[in-house]
């Protein structure tokens, strides 16, 4: 099925316990890119349980956001606009005064979310983010943790919501860290979808981004991307001891504070709530998602079912989100779709990387408007780092190396990227992308022309066919690129005019 190549303008605004955030995203089927993203971080529950009210600093820069961002979206004459608020604004005793007046500055209508509704949200956010995601969802805000069960085939359980956000009515601005532990931990315990145990942590919230930024820096991992990021056991372990050092060590409480930025001041609990979640679900990874309440809301409504049962939409959200990425038109997404068709029998028959083929096809052509010299590490920094949902890191790397390679096959990724990715996409990359640079090469980036080709093997050849009306495509660099594939698979090439 093919996919809308027209983005459609839609915003979300989320006025959280601790920012008040709008995003405006490109929808082209099941996937959402962020068109426009800015937060503020009024800390709207800031002080909520000494007085049971939200800040009145915090509400001042609130309206002030929503005002700009009332201006912003009519400017962009964006006209679908969702308006959510979550628990800091349900709990206070001010919180529906404050949601009338959210509403009028804004131009839209709020609605304030419930516990169950947040939970059902990020989920479903994290579903249209993640291929086949299996696990727990907690989604940490302000002043509250929600969990949800995902699965493959969709969510199942009623979903928890627990006060355990920095500015929950659970704790105080002094408390110290070791009787903030044994607050946590006895709420945890109430948890059913804790105790029932599940492999895999996915980490919604920005104070657990925030989290895994300081482990990307504190271990120099090359790929600053934080959507897929994991971490094990020992990572976790590693990076909440070093979070905790900077109640005692300045020079560190300065280096993770310059990382963080104003997310500092909640650090250390959003450290303390994942490293007693990881022990008590038994978990093995967390996996960070970037995506998360905003995009469930979008996708709700997208989907029409206005808060109500959980569904993922249809269509396959990481084609989409490369056709979106790329801008991909008409002629290039049938160009991607022969030349998958072309490169297909010759690949590995595993079913796991179908979907990364695929891609590679989509994004075959990404480099083209770039100049010769520069075509292949363009295209490689382009998809390693894309905005685009459902790919893991190890995804990202073997797309990217086969993309460069697509270009020329003497492409070197930079060497501080060499070390990712498993070791043995090396070869399935340089194969693909060899394959990728015949039939754009042979073609044209012609999908009519490529249709009249075809490539097989036997147990000692590379046999490519070619339709009689098409010899003369076989040029002397169609037949060097041939050569090149052929010997990057260990086989004898041989091609046959006028039986495709």
């Amino acid at each position: 099925m093919q996919p809308a190549l027209e983005p459609q303008k839609s915003a979300v605004v989320d006025i959280g316990s601790n920012s008040v955030r709008l995003v405006i995203y490109e929808v082209t089927g099941a996937a959402a890119l962020p068109y426009f993203n800015e937060k503020v971080l009024a800390g709207l529950g800031r002080g909520l349980p000494e007085t049971g009210k939200l800040s009145p600093e915090g509400v001042t820069q609130a309206l002030a956001a929503l005002r700009r961002y009332r201006a912003i979206l009519k400017g962009l004459d964006v006209t679908e606009v969702i308006a959510v608020a979550t628990a800091a604004v349900r709990e206070a005793e001010d919180g529906q005064d404050f949601a009338r007046l959210a509403a009028a500055e804004l131009g839209s209508p709020l609605r304030i979310l419930s516990g169950a509704d947040e939970g059902r949200l990020s989920s479903l956010g994290v579903q249209v983010g993640f291929d086949q995601a299996d696990g727990i969802v907690g989604d940490l805000g302000g002043s509250s943790l929600e969990f949800h069960s995902i699965s493959p085939g969709g969510s199942h359980s009623e979903g928890e919501t627990h006060p355990l956000g920095p500015f929950s009515l659970s704790f105080t601005s002094d408390q110290k860290p070791a009787d903030r532990r044994k607050a946590i931990r006895k709420v945890l315990k109430s948890s059913a979808l804790l105790q029932a145990g599940a492999r895999r942590l996915y980490a919604v919230g920005g104070s657990w981004r925030a989290i895994a930024s300081v482990h990307i820096e504190l271990t120099a991992y090359p790929l600053g991307v934080l959507h897929g990021y994991r971490m094990n056991g020992q990572a976790v372990r590693y990076v909440v001891r070093e979070i905790l050092s900077t109640l005692r060590d300045k020079d560190m409480a300065q280096r993770i504070s310059s990382i963080v930025g104003r997310r500092y001041d909640t650090l250390v609990h959003a450290a303390l709530v994942l490293d007693e979640t990881f022990d008590m679900g038994g978990f093995k990874e967390v996996v960070i998602s970037a995506n998360g309440l905003r995009d469930g809301v979008l996708f709700d409504q997208q989907g029409e079912s206005l808060f109500g049962a959980m569904e993922k939409p249809t269509g396959d959200p990481m084609r989409d989100g490369l056709v979106a990425y790329l801008r991909l038109d008409q002629g290039q997404f049938d160009f991607s779709q022969a030349l998958y068709r072309f490169i297909r029998p010759i690949l590995p028959k595993t079913a796991a990387r179908e979907r990364i083929f695929r891609a590679a096809c989509l994004a075959a052509d990404c480099g083209g408007r770039y100049h010769p010299d520069h075509r292949a590490d363009m295209a490689y920094f382009l998809l390693l780092r894309a905005p685009v949902p459902c790919l893991s890191h190890e995804d990202r790397v073997l797309l990217a190396h086969a993309t460069g390679l697509r270009y020329t096959h003497k492409f070197q990724r930079p060497k501080q990227f060499a070390r990712l990715g498993r070791e043995s996409d090396e070869q399935v990359a340089r194969v693909l992308g060899a394959a990728m640079r015949l039939g754009a090469v042979y073609s044209g980036r012609s999908a009519v022309l490529l249709s009249k080709a075809s490539l097989k093997t036997t147990k000692s050849k590379l046999v490519m066919e070619v339709a009689s009306d098409c010899e003369d495509m076989v040029s002397a660099t169609v037949q060097k690129r041939f050569s090149q594939l052929a010997t990057f698979m260990d086989l004898d090439g041989q091609i046959i005019i006028g039986e495709a």
